[in-house]
């Protein structure tokens, strides 16, 4: 008869556990039924120009609107959207048109930041007075597929039918080649121009310059350079992948949102203690280097679509890709809110 009651009182506790309601622990609201995700995988390489998406994370502005946001690091973060192994990048845009144009995907969802801060540095004793003083020069940049070489270069050809070797180069390893003398300047990103030009030498004068970039004057005839690379030229966008995109747009716009949010943080003080903690934490340069460069770094989530498009055209003159897509390069599901 024991046994009996025994067995009875398993199978009803069993039925009990089966037949009972899932709960999960939510955002400090235990005992509430589970949620659909709110998890978004930014794939990232650390740069100050990304600094937007540091603020928004460090400061709460994801967790506020109820996205749990991980920043995870890596150097293959299209490559990774793309294969949907992450959801968003923040990469150079040129980096993105080609797997846009080659059908892959991924799509431009808003821009991160305008103008390119990449100039050309050299030594303050380099012989080059005017652009067609760079003919043949070994000059680093990050690659023939880089914003700032593409519209360098292009201006050169174009306009001084002339052209510099490129050496490929990080810009770290730029930086550090230059210190070398193995090549006669460099094609740099802030915060690494802001690094270039605290260095000094034994007599504690400065060691570079910038020059063709719409602020210097390299011939000392007394009128600035104009800027090689254009007037404001797109810089960085950020892009998602199509499916999640289509799948999970609120959570798009609510990212973007708070990369608003960040941005109008970061564009009232963007040297302040702060902010430069932040961008420290994520960034190895020196601290006066990010201070001088962040009020460079012009925020914004509106796209440039003519610009972005002029980088479409310069990738398809120099046969990296077959067409420019045109419009077809920005997320549909964006028009009227970034572009």
């Amino acid at each position: 008869m024991k046994t009996r009651f025994f067995r009875i009182l398993i199978t009803a506790l069993l039925c009990a556990v089966v037949l009972s309601p899932v709960f999960a622990k939510g955002s400090g609201d235990a005992g509430t039924q589970s949620t659909p995700s709110k998890r978004i995988l930014v794939a990232d390489a650390n740069s100050t120009h990304h600094l937007n998406l540091y603020v928004a994370y460090e400061k709460g502005l994801f967790s506020k609107r109820g996205l749990d946001v991980v920043i995870e690091q890596t150097s293959s973060g299209v490559a990774a959207v793309v294969g949907g192994e992450a959801d968003i990048v923040f990469n150079c845009p040129t980096g993105v048109i080609t797997p846009i144009a080659r059908g892959q995907n991924i799509t431009i969802i808003s821009q991160v930041k305008i103008p390119c801060t990449s100039v050309l540095v050299v030594p303050v004793n380099a012989p080059i007075r005017n652009p067609q003083d760079v003919r043949n020069l070994q000059i680093a940049g990050l690659s023939t597929t880089c914003c700032a070489v593409i519209a360098i270069r292009d201006a050169l050809r174009e306009q001084y039918k002339t052209e510099f070797e490129l050496v490929t180069l990080a810009p770290g390893a730029a930086l550090a080649a230059l210190e070398a003398g193995s090549v006669r300047g460099a094609i740099l990103e802030e915060p690494f121009v802001a690094e270039a030009l605290l260095l000094k030498d034994a007599q504690g004068r400065a060691k570079y310059k910038t020059i063709f970039d719409g602020t210097s004057d390299a011939n000392g005839d007394g009128r600035v350079d104009a800027n090689l690379a254009g007037v404001n030229p797109p810089c960085r966008t950020i892009n998602a992948n199509t499916e999640f995109v289509a799948s999970r747009l609120d959570d798009v716009k609510l990212f973007i949102e708070a990369i608003d949010e960040a941005n109008k943080i970061i564009l009232v003080g963007p040297s302040a203690p702060d902010i430069v903690a932040i961008a420290r934490k994520y960034v190895t340069v020196s601290e006066q280097a990010i201070i001088n460069s962040n009020p460079k770094l012009g925020f914004q989530i509106k796209l440039d679509t003519a610009g972005l498009k002029g980088y479409a055209d310069a990738l398809v003159n120099q046969k990296t890709i077959d067409k420019n897509p045109g419009d077809a390069l920005f997320a549909p599901q964006l028009k009227g809110i970034t572009w």
